[in-house]
């Protein structure tokens, strides 16, 4: 992974959702499923990652592979974010 960040209006509605603890479904570029609650967004050796808790478990996954964004509950923010 490159040294890339998402888009500053994309990234809005990450903030969105860590703000408001929306459960969401992410789904991943490889395909993967995550039932989560975001928690917070950080940056490691510039790698930007979504934390959320998932079944309990603090998972961490990199931003950019984030292929879209569904809330779980109605919200007068967003239904479902494309990532790419």
């Amino acid at each position: 992974m490159s040294n890339k960040f998402l888009k500053c209006d994309l990234h809005d509605y990450l903030e969105i959702a860590c703000l408001y603890k929306f459960e969401v479904e992410l789904l991943l570029s490889d395909g993967t499923n995550i039932l989560a609650v975001p928690i917070t967004t950080k940056t490691i050796n510039k790698i930007e990652y979504l934390e959320v808790n998932s079944s309990d478990e603090l998972i961490t996954v990199p931003v950019l592979n984030l292929k879209s964004m569904r809330s779980c509950i109605e919200n007068p923010y967003f239904d479902k974010v494309q990532f790419r």
